[in-house]
């Protein structure tokens, strides 16, 4: 006697003695198994005697049509005269030593599930009251393998979903696709009960598979890790994108049955792993404990699938990601680090044109007026040209002016002679005179040196916020707050204009705004944050800081 748990009622009632009556020797209960095969298939499920090594028996169109007539009326056949179309299943009965047999149809659901089949030695003429008996004992085998194939769906189902839930903890559970993947086969494995199962991906070029996954003795051999797509099965996957299954890998001609035979497979499951309509690869189970993979094994196996191929599209997206993210900061300290170089020779350049002015041009501007005061201390001959050169010292006077102060705009020098802090009193100083706003400068902590990178960009942020808020801002008072800590610089300017709305100006045209984009890209050339707050009618404030990384503290400078 053969027979998982769910089948033992079954053969309960085949050894009952209502089967006994009959003086059959053999009861053999037969599954149809249509699966994913053009032809159908009887799979032996029970049997009073000893399981036969190779428990089906193919069939055609024709034998189908004659055995769901038996489902009504069960009839006899004999391996001496037999309808032809029952070859096989005569041929089936034959070989396990028996001669005569009657044939019963089992329905399910108005479909033919199998049959039930009472094998004798002998050979026998069965009366209407015997074949009227059987008739009796396959539907009272139909109702036990209904509540066999309900309980065993149930308790499959039950399974499924907790293998599914596994699986789904997994996926969120942000683990590395190795282990997404262990998951899901050995949760394959479990529910179909198979003995081995693999994942493979397509490499590029679609001329071999590569063993993503593999669990179970049989797929150890695959040493190398990969494998070739032509004339496989997986292979025939790939191309179909339907699921398949083999009896007998080693026989099928569909199969590497060099690999097969070297792997030790026989029955074989595989679905499709598909992402957004294209199949990458496929999944595989190998050699079924308790018999042949059917379609419900292939329908949870194709589930499966589906959740490997999310795992494996989520970590290709995933590492796309990390890749253009890496990408994306390299190429942003690329851009920063020509940003400083473009800074740096930007000061430069205006370091050598106010020397250039200062050295150069002050000094014949100079010339000229001293030249235009002598000529004032000779005594003129007329008014006229004495007004004139007094106009022209006036002139001359006011070049001076304007040029020192496009030489401070240019370069501070202050900023190189006494450092930071004279060099702010000095900003605004010249701020509060132009243009008759309130300034007020306050410092805390004890001032350092800062990097002569660092000292220009704060340098050049403060004097840029202070001309936006002179240009723009209808200010009267404006404080700035310098604020020395051991972990960073913060600068504050605060004024109590008529503010603006941020977003909405730095979303603006670059050409309207400029000032603020400048700033922020100053403060992240040496690696420091600005930040700028500011509602309409309230004023604005500049925050600024930067790290104190590079500051030399015992040099303090001087305020």
């Amino acid at each position: 006697m053969h027979a998982s748990l769910e089948w033992q009622k079954v053969l309960n009632l085949l050894q009952a003695p209502i089967a006994q009556v009959l003086r059959l020797e053999r009861l053999l209960l037969f599954e149809l198994d249509k699966g994913l095969r053009q032809s159908p298939l009887l799979i032996l499920r029970a049997t009073t005697g000893e399981f036969p090594e190779e428990p089906r028996v193919f069939l055609n169109e024709a034998a189908l049509a004659i055995l769901s007539q038996t489902v009504e009326a069960p009839f006899a056949i004999d391996e001496s005269h037999s309808p032809a179309e029952l070859t096989s299943l005569i041929s089936f009965i034959a070989r396990q030593g028996y001669v005569s047999a009657v044939i019963a149809g089992i329905q399910h659901e108005e479909y033919l599930w199998g049959c039930l089949a009472g094998c004798s030695t002998q050979h026998r003429s069965f009366t209407s009251v015997e074949l009227s008996v059987f008739s009796l004992l396959a539907r009272c085998v139909a109702v036990a393998v209904e509540n066999a194939r309900l309980r065993a769906e149930m308790e499959f189902r039950l399974s499924e979903a907790m293998s599914l839930q596994a699986i789904s903890s997994a996926l969120v559970g942000e683990q590395s696709l190795d282990a997404i993947l262990e998951v899901i086969i050995d949760e394959a494995i479990r529910l179909t009960n198979a003995s081995d199962a693999l994942v493979l991906l397509l490499e590029e070029g679609g001329e071999w598979f590569r063993v993503r996954a593999r669990r179970g003795p049989g797929v150890a051999g695959l040493t190398n890790g990969r494998m070739s797509v032509k004339d496989s099965l997986n292979g025939l996957v790939v191309m179909t994108g339907e699921p398949l299954v083999s009896y007998d890998a080693i026989t099928d001609p569909r199969a590497d049955r060099d690999r097969a035979r070297r792997l030790n497979v026989h029955s074989v499951a595989i679905a499709p792993l598909r992402v957004r309509d294209r199949v990458i690869g496929t999944i595989a189970v190998h050699n079924k404990r308790d018999g042949y993979f059917s379609r419900a094994d292939v329908e949870v196996l194709c589930s499966f699938a589906n959740q490997a191929a999310i795992a494996i599209d989520n970590a290709r997206l995933f590492s796309e990601l990390l890749r253009a993210r890496d990408e994306l900061q390299q190429k942003a300290q690329k851009l920063r680090e020509l940003l400083v170089r473009t800074i740096n020779i930007q000061e430069d350049e205006r370091r050598r044109i106010a020397a250039d002015i200062h050295d150069r041009v002050v000094p014949l501007i100079v010339g000229a007026l001293y030249e235009v005061e002598a000529c004032l201390q000779v005594n003129q001959r007329t008014e006229s040209t004495r007004g004139r050169l007094q106009m022209l010292r006036q002139l001359l006077n006011e070049a001076i002016e304007e040029t020192r102060t496009a030489i401070y705009n240019l370069w501070p020098t202050t900023l190189d002679q006494i450092g930071l802090i004279p060099a702010l009193r000095e900003l605004i100083g010249r701020q509060e005179k132009v243009s008759g706003i309130r300034h007020s400068l306050r410092v805390y902590g004890p001032p350092y040196k800062l990097e002569p990178s660092a000292k220009i960009v704060v340098y050049r942020i403060v004097q840029e916020a202070l001309n936006n808020i002179r240009q723009h801002a209808s200010a009267t008072s404006v404080d700035v707050l310098v604020h020395f800590s051991s972990r960073w610089l913060r600068i504050t300017i605060r004024d109590d204009g008529k503010g603006f709305d941020v977003q909405s100006v730095m979303l603006s045209s670059t050409g309207q705004h400029f000032g603020l984009i400048g700033m922020r890209e100053r403060a992240l050339s040496i690696g420091g944050k600005l930040h700028v707050d500011s509602v309409p009618g309230r004023g604005c404030l500049v925050i600024l800081e930067i790290s104190a990384n590079g500051a030399e503290f015992r040099r303090k400078e001087s305020k």
